[in-house]
C-alpha cells in the first residue's frame, strides 16, 4: 500500500509539473510576439535597401519580407484595440 501511495505521488509530480511548464506567462507572450514583430520589421528594413542599393534582385522575397511585417503591425494594432477596449468596458461596470 505504501508503494502504491508513493507511486501516485510522484505521478501528480511529475503531471504537475508538466503542466506548469505548458503553460506560458502571458508577459512572455506578449515581449515574444513584439520581438517577432520587430524581427519582421528589420528583415522587411534590410531586404528594402539591399534592392535599393542593387545588392539584390529578387524582388519577391522583398514583398513578401513588407507583407509580413504590416500585416503582423497591423495585427498587433488590432489586439491592443481590442485590449483597450476591453478595458473601458470593464471600467463602465457598476459596482
Amino acid at each position: 500500500m505504501k508503494i502504491s501511495n508513493t507511486y501516485n505521488l510522484q505521478n501528480a509530480i511529475i503531471n504537475n509539473k508538466n503542466t506548469t511548464k505548458s503553460s506560458i506567462d502571458f508577459k512572455d507572450f506578449l515581449f515574444d510576439s513584439i520581438d517577432k514583430l520587430n524581427s519582421y520589421e528589420k528583415e522587411a528594413n534590410k531586404l528594402g535597401l539591399m534592392l535599393a542599393a542593387g545588392e539584390t534582385d529578387n524582388i519577391h522575397s522583398v514583398m513578401i519580407a513588407s507583407q509580413k511585417a504590416e500585416i503582423s503591425l497591423q495585427l498587433a494594432i488590432e489586439l491592443r484595440n481590442k485590449v483597450i477596449d476591453a478595458y473601458k468596458e470593464i471600467m463602465r461596470i457598476q459596482i
